[in-house]
């Protein structure tokens, strides 16, 4: 009976789900078993040459494409008898009798409609595919693909090589110029690392972190600096309000920038002390207070000696009174202040020899960093401090006044030149940079 049907074309659909087609090799001795050669199971090639499917697990049975020398016969006979197996099969398991019974009207209806149709799909498939794949889709199948073979003929670095030459335009020329990530590929002209000199350097000599070295000048030569400024133009009072801008901007920074200036976290809004003495430093310090009271900071504005007032102080006091923050003239009321987020510091500059011992033991009791703004180059007497901002060119400051940052104070270049300053800016696009000590 099996060589009757032997190498038809069938379509299984299983009691699982799957469906599972290939060529008909046979059964088993006790009529059971269908044996299949050159498998599919749902659609994709099995990776067995050979499957075995048990009557019990076939639901339905169609006859794709019947054996080339007898057609017809195994159509019309051998496709009944492997139904007729099933059906046996299924009489001896109840539970799936209905599933595997096949009526012959059904048989019939599907052996004259569909076989023949069917049949011609398969062999247009095969047709395709052989002219697609220029060989049997079948040997293509039983064949492993080798990968470390294949892999071992195919030389990476040669291939590496080949797509990472780079064509040689003008093979007479090598670019041997390398350039850092901040500088610009288009300069005609090697960058000068000394654009400033001055004609009395201090001892001190910084460095940016660009590679440009800055000199730093006596207080002879900067104060003489700050009077031709005045004298054309840039007031001290238009000189604290740079200064106390960019004081301000890194005091946001430092408190966490945009992260802790959110409209939302109204619960977690920063408080900054700024202790202040009757000079111009002071004066710096008071314009940073009413600058960072304008963005929701809670300020607390200390003066070290409240009867002692510059005419630059109290100009920048009369802006102050009119913002929310808080005036403390008693340095007795320091100790009821809780450690706050920031401090500013500006208490002392070249002439200052001490400062109020109230205050700078409170100074050195809290936890909260500390940042000078223009202090004297040995420092604020007794207090240490992490940040200084240093307007212009520095002087030669000493470790108590922490990392320098130098801020560009919109000098005209002229006017150092009136100065005897050889001065080209070494900011770049930024107003303020740190500054490194020069080994």
């Amino acid at each position: 009976m099996a060589s009757q049907y032997k190498g038809c074309c069938v379509s299984i659909n299983c009691v699982d789900g799957s469906v599972v087609q290939g060529e008909v090799n046979g059964m088993s001795d006790d009529n059971e078993t269908l044996i299949l050669k050159r498998p599919f199971k749902n659609g994709i090639p099995h990776i067995e040459n050979e499957i075995h499917i048990k009557a019990s697990m076939i639901e339905n049975l169609k006859i794709i494409k019947a054996h080339l020398e007898n057609e017809q016969t195994v159509i019309n006979q051998g496709t009944k008898n492997i139904k007729k197996n099933v059906s046996v099969s299924k009489q001896n398991n109840s539970k799936q009798k209905n599933k595997a019974k096949v009526s012959n009207s059904e048989s019939e209806s599907l052996l004259t409609s569909q076989p023949l149709q069917q049949s011609q799909n398969f062999t247009n498939h095969k047709e395709r595919n052989d002219a697609c794949f220029g060989v049997s889709l079948d040997t293509i199948v039983k064949e492993d693909f080798d990968f470390e073979k294949n892999l071992a003929l195919f030389n990476k670095k040669e291939f590496y090589n080949k797509i990472h030459k780079k064509p040689d335009l003008v093979p007479h020329e090598k670019v041997t110029t390398k350039y850092k990530h901040n500088e610009n590929v288009l300069h005609s002209t090697p960058v000068k690392f000394r654009q400033v000199t001055v004609p009395s350097p201090a001892i001190n000599e910084y460095i940016t972190d660009d590679g440009l070295v800055v000199p730093s000048i006596t207080s002879e030569l900067r104060w003489k600096l700050f009077n031709l400024v005045e004298e054309n133009g840039l007031t001290s009072g238009r000189q604290n309000e740079i200064i106390g801008r960019a004081a301000t901007e890194m005091v946001l920074q430092l408190l966490g920038g945009g992260y802790r200036f959110n409209p939302r976290n109204e619960h977690q809004w920063p408080r900054v002390v700024v202790l202040c003495g009757p000079n111009r430093s002071g004066a710096m310090g008071v314009n940073c207070a009413r600058q960072l009271s304008s963005y929701g900071v809670h300020t607390v504005v200390v003066l070290s000696e409240p009867g002692l007032y510059t005419p630059q102080l109290a100009n920048e006091m009369a802006l102050y009174q009119f913002t929310t923050g808080t005036l403390i003239t008693s340095a007795a009321e320091l100790h009821g202040l809780l450690d706050p987020d920031f401090v500013v510091v500006s208490l002392a500059d070249e002439q200052t020899e001490a400062v109020s011992r109230n205050i700078t033991n409170w100074a050195k009791s809290i936890r909260s960093p500390l940042m000078a703004i223009d202090p004297p180059s040995q420092g604020t007497p007794s207090i240490v401090v992490k940040y200084s901002l240093v307007p212009a060119l520095p002087l030669s400051y000493n470790e108590s006044n922490g990392k320098i940052y130098l801020c560009n104070m919109g000098i005209p270049t002229q006017v150092f030149h009136f100065a005897g300053i050889q001065y080209k800016s070494p900011f770049g696009s930024k107003s303020v940079i740190p500054l490194h000590i020069n080994e």
